[in-house]
């Protein structure tokens, strides 16, 4: 007696050892989808005589049944990802059965998307595994909420596997050792360099500043900021101290502003001026992202 178990999220693909069980008579517990059904050349039967139980559900009564009578059981391998797929099945049923789900959108979901972050900061620096398993997990629920709204969307509408494409299309792309046949260590420095010169080439910026997320907290943005213009070669007396110093308490040479806001507003401001001064330049002939030191200075508060 044998019972064969399928993979709910893959009913069709049946494990190879369990073929020349399949060509017999073999019995089917009511989830199995009928396609499967179709797939088998034995005599279907409903009555429990069957040496063959058919399942996608092992803890179908039967099925347990079968166990403790002793039945071998032979079931397909669990890959990697399995789960995966079952978290973007359940996300897809609490999405269209109604609820709240369905009526979430990316922006109603978006003050989660940043408490789950921080949760999951958090997790990491107290250095629990269990937690960091946790928030994990409820980052990926984000990912897949977003992914899933999406879908619904008139234009550009997109899926949970075409971000995953994309992910992948990006990885390869701006990693050449996973394709240029290397098999020995990764030079960190070689990689870092591949990297950055890909993503250049794909992104085609405008400006340094570009694709730096603007609504993260000032002091991130700032260090950001500073960092990316620096690095375009921004000499460093046009970084202003309001930028470098950051006065904790109610200023009131500012209206009691917040050191939060207070930084915030300076730093929009001098990534305004690191735009101009880009544009610019542009106007003058400089070639985009190649400033020199004299070019920066020359171009910084022109109209």
């Amino acid at each position: 007696m044998t019972v064969v178990l399928l993979d709910p999220a893959r009913p069709t693909m049946v494990p190879a050892e369990a073929i020349e069980f399949l060509s017999g008579v073999v019995e089917f517990t009511e989830e199995v989808p009928v396609r499967t059904r179709w797939l088998f050349s034995g005599t279907a039967r409903a009555d429990g005589s069957a040496a063959v139980l058919v399942s996608t559900d092992p803890r179908n009564p039967d099925v347990l049944e079968r166990i403790r009578r002793g039945d071998r059981v032979v079931e397909s391998p669990k890959l990697p990802g399995d789960d995966l797929i079952a978290a973007v099945v359940l996300m897809d049923r609490l999405r269209t059965i109604g609820g709240w789900e369905a009526q979430q959108t990316h922006a109603s979901l978006s003050g989660y998307l940043l408490e789950e972050t921080y949760e999951l900061l958090d997790a990491i620096h107290s250095g629990n595994l269990v937690d960091l398993k946790e928030e994990l997990g409820d980052i990926l629920l984000q990912v897949l909420f977003h992914s899933r709204i999406a879908q619904d969307a008139e234009e550009n509408a997109f899926d949970v596997d075409d971000v995953a494409a994309g992910l992948v299309t990006k990885l390869t792309h701006r990693t050449p050792h996973l394709t240029d046949g290397s098999t020995g260590p990764i030079d960190v420095a070689t990689q870092e360099k591949a990297w950055e010169e890909r993503k250049a080439a794909e992104k085609a910026r405008g400006s340094c500043l570009d694709g730096i997320a603007m609504a993260q907290p000032a002091l991130a943005l700032a260090q950001k900021v500073v960092a990316r213009a620096t690095k375009a070669g921004l000499p460093d007396e046009l970084v202003p101290d309001d930028l470098r110093t950051v006065h904790i308490g109610v200023d009131h040479s500012h209206g009691g502003e917040s050191a939060e806001d207070l930084l915030r507003r300076n730093v929009l401001d001098f990534a305004r001026r690191v735009r101009g001064a880009e544009e610019s330049a542009k106007l003058h002939g400089a070639q985009p992202g190649k400033l020199t030191a004299i070019e920066w200075i020359e171009n910084w508060g022109r109209k």
